[in-house]
């Protein structure tokens, strides 16, 4: 496989074999009918193995042309299939489980009119492996095997159908966070179940204090697709271009899981972008993979505290899922000042709270994730002509705007001093508390609701 260019400090501790059959490979008794004459290559017409040997054969200098020539007429004592391909499809051919050195030569059509389509000769070792994409149910197919050098003896040759294991994979909510411009707004806490794909990345934004260290887990197996990830300022003009200059932190090794801590000396807070992608070296071109993510802390209004629960949300009908975040430093009641985006556009809601975060129980069109346990206890910041009135409103563009008077900045709210129950609960230094956001969602159907991710914070 190699080292990779400048930089990089991944390279494979061991190669996995991106074959995957959707068909046993075993032996099926074609072997070699004749000499090595690729005029009667011996027809065969299965995606299976093949025994042969050819200790009996001399070299017939057959290459087929093309890329394939100079490798291809040195094959010492080679012999010939004629293959018609019995589904389309991506194919591989190798030559696993053979006892001496191999070259292996792929060529398209039938007998000497056959041309190069691909050779190989070291893949597995000393064994040889050749890919074919995109045939068609029927194309000819000559394969022609032989030994390095002076080699010979017995072998087999293997085809196989090749499925990619990531066609037709669910995505995550968190679609469509493909790139810097729509990253997903994401907080402390553990996310599971993500997928991420070569040619679909995943990109996450969060805000960093300044002074704070941020630390991230992405947990997987590496045998299933080799996952990295990079950090950069959101206004990084190399975001979303992988590893390379302007980085703040990576995860890039070519082991299972990945970890990066960075440290905000920047003497200010800082926005920033997590991109999570494929290594373009992996063997397979998906995975799925649990993030965790810790010392996440408030930037402003807008910016994320606490722990994530119930994350993320069932998707609203806008297909985004509605997103509650919080910071501290409103110098308004608690302190505490929520933020809600991916709304719906022109729907009213207000902010909720209690004292467990649980998995939640289906509600209209959501989950509400503050009831469910015999000790929970829900409480509603709907309080007209007080400062536990949350009630507001999502704008054209999805952002929570508040309509009661209790938002410093005319978004969001002010989370006061007290939670509204029967008698008012006073917030102290050391509690936790938890948060969600109800809001309609007609779009759905008349009478319809949903609900944000659940955000816990402790004071």
């Amino acid at each position: 496989m190699g080292f990779q260019p400048p930089h990089n400090t991944e390279y494979p501790m061991t190669y996995h074999s991106p074959i995957i059959p959707i068909l046993a490979l075993a032996l099926v008794g074609s072997a070699f009918s004749q000499d090595n004459d690729p005029s009667s290559g011996t027809p065969i017409n299965t995606a299976a193995s093949f025994p042969f040997d050819t200790t009996p054969f001399t070299t017939s200098g057959f290459n087929g042309g093309g890329s394939c020539a100079g490798g291809a007429s040195s094959i010492n004592k080679d012999g010939f299939w004629q293959w018609t391909t019995p589904a389309p499809g991506d194919y591989t051919f190798d030559t696993l489980g053979s006892t001496f050195d191999t070259k292996l030569s792929v060529h398209l059509g039938v007998g000497t009119a056959a041309t190069c389509a691909d050779y190989n000769d070291d893949t597995f070792g000393l064994l040889s492996q050749v890919a074919l994409n995109g045939l068609a149910a029927g194309d000819q197919v000559l394969i022609q095997v032989g030994g390095y050098g002076s080699d010979y003896g017995q072998g087999s040759m293997n085809i196989t159908h090749f499925v990619d294991p990531c066609v037709g994979l669910p995505d995550d909510p968190f679609e469509d966070n493909d790139d810097c411009a729509t990253a997903a707004l994401v907080g402390n806490g553990t996310i599971p179940a993500l997928f991420v794909s070569r040619s679909d990345p995943d990109f996450y934004a969060f805000c960093v204090a300044s002074g704070a260290t941020v630390s991230v887990d992405l947990l997987f197996t590496s045998s299933t697709g080799n996952i990295d990830c990079f950090l950069r300022a959101a206004s990084s003009a190399q975001c979303g271009s992988g590893n390379g200059a302007d980085e703040l932190a990576e995860g890039f090794t070519a082991t299972d899981n990945e970890n990066l801590t960075w440290t905000n000396d920047t003497g200010g807070d800082l926005d920033v972008i997590l991109e999570v992608n494929i290594w373009a070296f992996s063997a397979t071109n998906c995975n799925t993979y649990d993030m965790v993510i810790s010392g996440v802390e408030g930037c402003g209004a807008g910016g994320t505290t606490g722990t994530l629960f119930c994350n993320p949300a069932d998707l609203n009908s806008t297909g985004q899922p509605t997103i509650l975040a919080g910071s501290f430093g409103s110098g308004v009641g608690s302190g505490l000042h929520l933020e809600s985006i991916n709304g719906v556009p022109n729907e009213f809601g207000y902010i909720l709270v209690g004292n467990d975060p649980t998995a939640g129980i289906p509600v209209s069109n959501g989950r509400l994730c503050l009831v469910g346990n015999p000790s929970s206890q829900l409480y509603r910041y709907n309080v007209t002509g007080s400062d536990s009135n949350s009630i507001g409103q999502y704008d054209a563009n999805g952002v929570f705007q508040n309509h009661a008077g209790t938002s410093m900045v005319g978004s969001g709210f002010d989370v006061p001093l007290t939670i509204p129950g029967l008698l008012p609960i006073n917030i102290t230094s050391g509690q936790t508390w938890h948060f969600q956001l109800w809001h309609r969602d007609t779009p759905f159907a008349t009478g319809s609701s949903n609900f944000s991710n659940g955000l816990s914070v402790t004071f």
